[in-house]
């Protein structure tokens, strides 16, 4: 019996090295990004739970309270990854306006775009994720908020054949044009934390230092907005003369 047992747990054992065959060799760089624990002395720390998949535990923001638009900021997230995701999650950082105007914000880096992304994250492992940003100079707005997170692309649903014949004879103009039924991104779930409406994790608010409209009455005393024709004045009508 204990034989027979020992035969089965024999036969349910993973080969050898045949998980690790699948994943990319860390460069001295990269090890350097991957943490066993979470550093005791990140500048701030906090607990985002995106779905049970993974925690985002604390940042390191420069500057942190202020930031004017086209000015520069200095920003490094530690993720904890807490269970397997599948291929073509990424990680992704929005700034947002009060009014809810969202400014993608294009990343790079190993953890963006290398061999740290997510599908390669190890359940346990702290993934360093820095990021230089610039806040839009068109950003009109007293505050904006920084908003991280992770989601799929978009996927486009395939045609039928039929329709795919009809796009062969279709202009250039029409062929450029977003494909119908194209499925939106799928996001994790922000389970604790601050979040927002698109399921981001907001992280800080910064003041810009300027007033709502300020910038569109400065363009417009540049000469940079067109000037709106003054209104017309009402023309109040004369009583006309008695016969």
């Amino acid at each position: 019996m204990m034989a027979l047992f020992g035969a089965a747990a024999g036969c349910a054992q993973v080969p050898s090295g045949s998980a690790d065959a699948e994943k990319p060799e860390l460069t001295p760089e990269l090890k350097a990004l991957v943490l066993e624990e979470a550093p005791s002395d990140i500048p701030k720390q906090l607990y985002l739970d995106f779905n049970g998949k993974a925690e985002l535990v604390g940042y390191a923001l420069e500057p942190a309270t202020m930031a004017a638009p086209g000015s520069k900021l200095s920003l490094k997230l530690y993720w904890r990854s807490t269970g397997k995701l599948g291929p073509g999650y990424s990680v992704f950082t929005e700034i947002v306006t009060g009014n809810g105007k969202r400014f993608e914000v294009a990343g790079s880096g190993p953890v963006r775009s290398g061999g740290l992304v997510p599908e390669n994250w190890e359940p346990g492992k702290v993934y360093v994720d820095e990021q230089d940003i610039t806040v839009p100079a068109d950003l009109d707005a007293a505050r904006f908020s920084i908003v991280v997170g992770l989601r799929t692309a978009p996927v486009a649903e395939p045609e039928p054949a039929a329709d795919a014949a009809k796009n062969d004879e279709k202009s250039e103009k029409d062929a450029a044009k977003p494909a119908a039924g194209q499925f939106g991104p799928v996001y994790l779930s922000v389970l604790s934390g601050p979040a927002d409406s698109k399921h981001g994790g907001v992280i800080a608010t910064l003041e810009t230092g300027l007033t709502p409209g300020a910038q569109r009455v400065r363009a417009a005393k540049d000469g940079k907005l067109p000037k709106r024709p003054p209104s017309p004045r009402p023309v109040s009508a004369k009583p006309r003369p008695a016969p």
